[in-house]
């Protein structure tokens, strides 16, 4: 798992055939970990991650990828805080960490000449793992819960929150040489649960994050994206015959700059080159990372 590991810009659309999972969207937000990923500090501690996140998209997908033929447009913006704490406690070698994931989302969806604008706290999520760290290599597992704690209403176009609840087990590699290669992989798998006011279960979902760059001194350059998998089917009204299946894959750069071990800034640009079931856009990240 990563520092940046559930970062949350979750927003809900009205339900259609032409969406995977319900609304097309996941309380995991595939992207986010960029070199985050599995990168928890091998030092004791309290460290704060701030995320910001521009997305926008003109295009809805079907199942096999190409363009539903309407007016459709979304743009979110969300901030997203990580208090990220690694304690002295040893577990089978490892060092035990934790972290609150709180998101403030603001979105604008607009279909067919109907739109709708929401702006709230969205889904927290909590997480607890373990670390190991060996020279330069890096190996993490560890559980993420998103809680529905995000506004959501049935009768909205657009919700922040999902309405319901995921368990997300997560592994991580990263490999690190300050001087050289920077690679992370980051494998999740979403367990979604019903959503009670719409009897609606979407499918459950697996993302792999990945990263791969180079640090010349404090400045790493990079390739940043995700690949994602949905594994079942959803169930309920408005269901598919392929089961609404999402695929997606995107890739953009990113750029790093460490001004001390303990603070860096980075930006990253992520354009989704495949989308079934989904929305079609670009990602845009800026994330600044210290020690308390």
């Amino acid at each position: 798992m990563a520092i940046a590991v559930a970062v949350a810009g979750w927003l809900g659309l009205a339900t259609s055939p032409a969406e995977a999972t319900e609304g097309g969207t996941s309380q995991y937000i595939g992207g986010s970990a960029q070199f985050y990923g599995a990168g928890i500090p091998p030092f004791p501690g309290t460290y704060i991650l701030s995320q910001t996140n521009f997305y926008a998209a003109n295009r809805l997908n079907d199942g096999n990828g190409n363009k539903i033929p309407i007016d459709f447009s979304l743009k979110t913006y969300s901030n997203t805080f990580r208090l990220l704490h690694v304690s002295d406690l040893k577990l089978a070698g490892a060092d035990v960490w934790g972290q609150l994931v709180l998101p403030v989302v603001h979105g604008d969806l607009s279909i067919m000449g109907r739109g709708d604008t929401q702006t709230s706290i969205a889904d927290v999520t909590g997480t607890a793992g373990l670390v190991w760290h060996m020279d330069g290599h890096s190996l993490v597992v560890g559980l993420d819960i998103a809680a529905p704690t995000g506004r959501y209403k049935k009768e909205n176009m657009f919700n922040i929150g999902a309405n319901h609840w995921a368990i997300q087990p997560v592994v991580g590699y990263k490999y690190f040489d300050p001087q050289g290669l920077d690679l992370s992989l980051v494998p999740r798998v979403v367990f979604n649960t019903k959503n009670t006011a719409t009897d609606y279960t979407s499918g459950n979902e697996l993302y792999v994050d990945y990263a791969v760059g180079w640090n010349f001194g404090p400045t790493k350059v990079g390739l940043v994206g995700y690949a994602y998998q949905q594994l079942t089917d959803d169930k309920g009204r408005g269901v598919g015959s392929d089961g609404n299946k999402g695929k997606a894959f995107a890739i953009g750069p990113s750029l790093t700059y460490s001004f001390s071990p303990g603070l860096h800034v980075s930006g990253s640009w992520q354009r989704d080159l495949v989308a079934e079931h989904r929305t079609q856009g670009n990602n845009l990240w800026v994330n600044v990372g210290f020690k308390l």
